[in-house]
């Protein structure tokens, strides 16, 4: 069945004939001239070819002698392209060179149909020679990118040339990125392409980009990626709003259960935020360090900021499955929007300065920054500095505060506290310096001083009154340093003391949050140290924790001791707490006694240790030593 060819379709075929730079020529099925170009001679009607049982073969012989390859022209099953051999050297060399390189070589008529095009061209794309000519390569464009085609033309219609990359669909349906140098000559109404393949090298530029900009861990932006956002934004006249959100105790997740749930867990809270924040499109997801992650709002006023804040506090309200094992993740939030001065890098300081106030606060909640809190940063700056100088050049101070017997008044212990005596000759109150110390990872550099000096003056202290004993704090994070309980039982070797007469006090809150902590302190109580619960009847108080946790003594809070002489409920609590105690063979020390009312309701409630301003306040060790003397002369006499 012979395909119908219209006037207009042998037109453009015969227009692209003319521009071959070798020999061809339009035949009908039977070998008969249709068209031929400048390379031969004949007329429409003439033979060129011996008919054939096989119209479209590869070669057929012409008439006189001559080698022709044969193929099909478009969709026409009765017109084929005949292209001979016999070409110059010029051209052939030009041929072979093109159809030779891995370059991609293509000639295309004013329209952007495919003239010609190599072997490097047709193997990119898929495609044959015979499939390849009269195609209208805008077809090989995505077909929504009406755009760039249009832009290229409008280049080589202007000025004859166009460096387009183009997206080239291939005869698979895949796509391939092609970089072209495009020029158009006017003369002949041709344009001549020279393309590369850019596929894979832009394939591993994105990698590189998305490693560059892309936390490895969470899957979200990183620390570069999230600066360069800001400074564009700032830089652009924006106002940005930033949250810095730093886990609560994420320290304790790592040291108890491993840094690979610790990890899982950053993941975790990671998809929590995308999933929470997915319905607004101005955001910027950040993990920013080990356990502080940073959400940046392109533009926003404080409210929206804290709204968005509060969307995040709540996506934790839920436990987190890590593993098989519910977690829960709390975090602190500091805010800090841009007033039209700010730059990126202080719009970060603020944020976590913010941040610093939060956990001050009491942690779980969101803080905006403002100038008080601008103040309080200096001083906390301030501070740090000066307790890092004070480590290096002997600063950090114990004092000792007496435990006595109530009824003697007699001093039977103390209890080591830290003091900073500065720069100025001031001497700062813990309450001052010991969140800071924490914040700036201080703590166990200065609990270690205190504990060191606190043996040395107790042993100092037994060389006269055996049967002294000294309570030393320790914070969780000191209680959980490799070889904290060796370095302890080195220290009371080394200086002569027995363990039984060092009690280490910590408090609740630290046990029980964590795994790791139990077995340090079993092993401590297994080579004779004492340990103390510290401030029982704050936060976590439990009575059944007396009973399974490794102590030996408990330690009432001011909290219950301070409204035992007013408060019946107290009363009866503290009560029963004492015969509880004893029950389970626990001594008892009631803290913070400053008045005789205080004092007469622990006598009456039975209390036999206690500890306060209405008995001494803290000292230094030489003075407790004199005081202790003086009272032993006195009770001498």
């Amino acid at each position: 069945m012979e395909s119908v060819v219209s006037s207009s379709q042998m037109d453009a075929w015969s227009s692209m004939l003319s521009a071959m730079p070798i020999p061809a020529a339009l035949v009908d099925i039977n070998g008969r001239l249709l068209a031929v170009n400048r390379w031969l001679d004949g007329k429409p009607g003439e033979q060129l070819l011996l008919p054939s049982d096989d119209p479209t073969s590869t070669m057929r012989f012409g008439v006189n002698d001559s080698r022709w390859r044969v193929r099909p022209v478009g969709q026409s099953e009765t017109i084929l392209l005949a292209t001979g051999e016999r070409e110059d050297a010029g051209d052939h060399l030009l041929r072979k060179f093109f159809s030779s390189n891995d370059a991609l070589f293509v000639v295309y008529d004013q329209d952007g149909r495919v003239i010609e095009s190599n072997t490097a061209w047709e193997r990119l794309l898929g495609y044959s020679g015979d499939e390849v000519f009269g195609l209208d390569s805008w077809t090989l464009l995505p077909p929504d990118d009406v755009a760039t085609r249009q832009a290229v033309e409008a280049e080589l219609r202007e000025h004859g040339r166009s460096d387009p990359t183009l997206l080239m669909r291939t005869s698979s349906g895949d796509y391939r990125l092609v970089q072209w140098n495009l020029h158009f000559d006017f003369s002949v109404g041709r344009c001549f392409g020279i393309g590369r393949d850019i596929t894979e090298e832009e394939k591993q530029a994105a990698e590189l980009e998305r490693r560059a900009y892309t936390d490895e861990l969470t899957g979200l932006a990183n620390r570069t990626k999230l600066g360069e956002r800001l400074d564009a934004l700032v830089a652009n006249g924006s106002a940005p709003a930033l949250l810095y959100c730093d886990l609560d105790h994420f320290k304790v997740v790592n040291d108890s259960l491993g840094h690979t749930v610790g990890d899982l867990l950053l993941a975790g809270i990671a998809q929590r935020f995308t999933e929470a924040l997915s319905p607004f499109d101005d955001v910027t997801i950040a993990r920013f360090g080990g356990d502080e992650f940073v959400i940046l709002i392109d533009d926003a006023e404080p409210a929206i900021a804290l709204d968005t804040a509060k969307i995040l506090l709540q996506a934790l309200r839920e436990p987190i499955d890590v593993a098989g094992r519910d977690l829960h993740a709390a975090m602190s939030v500091g805010i800090a929007t841009c007033d039209g001065g700010s730059g990126a890098h202080e719009l970060i300081n603020h944020a976590d300065t913010a941040v610093y106030e939060a956990k001050r606060l009491g942690r779980g909640q969101p803080v905006l920054f403002d100038a008080e809190l601008q103040e309080r940063a200096e001083r906390r700056f301030h501070v740090e500095d000066g307790l890092r100088q004070a480590i290096r050049n002997d600063g950090i101070q114990a004092v000792f505060h007496p435990i006595v017997e109530i009824h003697t008044r007699k001093i039977v212990g103390a209890e080591a506290l830290v003091r900073w005596t500065n720069e100025e000759g001031e001497t700062m109150n813990p309450a001052e310096f010991l969140d800071v110390a924490e914040e700036a990872s201080l703590g166990r550099e200065i609990g270690a001083v205190v504990v060191e000096q606190a043996l040395d003056f107790a042993s100092a202290a037994t060389s006269t009154f055996p049967d002294f004993w000294i309570s030393v704090n320790t914070t969780q994070a000191e209680l959980l340093t490799d070889g904290f309980a060796q370095r302890l039982t080195a220290k009371a070797e080394s200086v002569g003391l027995p363990p039984s007469q060092v009690i280490i006090e910590i408090v609740e809150s630290a046990v029980i949050s964590t795994d790791l902590a139990l077995p340090v302190l079993e092993l401590l109580q297994q080579q004779g140290f004492r340990i103390a619960l510290d401030d029982f009847g704050t936060g976590f108080s439990s009575l059944a924790h007396l009973r399974d946790l490794p102590i030996d003594i408990v330690k009432v809070g001011r909290s219950f001791v301070s409204t035992l002489h007013e408060d019946p409920i107290a009363y009866a609590l503290t009560e029963s707490l004492i015969d509880l105690a004893e029950s389970l063979g626990l001594t008892i020390v009631m803290e913070g006694i400053e008045t005789a009312e205080e004092e007469h309701a622990v006598t009456q409630i039975g209390g036999s240790l206690a500890q306060g301003y209405r008995y001494h306040k803290p000292m230094s060790g030489e003075s407790l030593l004199d005081l202790w003397a003086d009272e032993t002369l006195q009770s001498a006499a």
